[in-house]
């Protein structure tokens, strides 16, 4: 299933925080950070799962800090 435009949205939002944190947000996700990198420049995308534990990990990681 495809991420809505809502995931996309908030994806957009943090996408420097996503490529800053590839390799740890990638392991929470079970893929390669060459794959998230990919999905940040345009080549391909998520499922509408995936969209959702990459933004639960980031909320996580903005409570901790």
């Amino acid at each position: 299933m495809e991420p809505t435009e809502e995931q996309f949205n908030a994806l957009g939002n943090y996408r420097d925080i996503i490529t800053q944190n590839a390799s740890k947000v990638a392991e929470a996700l079970g893929i390669s950070p060459e794959t998230l990198t990919g999905w940040t420049e345009g080549n391909g995308e998520p499922t509408s799962e995936q969209a959702d534990k990459i933004l639960e990990f980031l909320r996580q990681g903005n409570k901790a800090g």
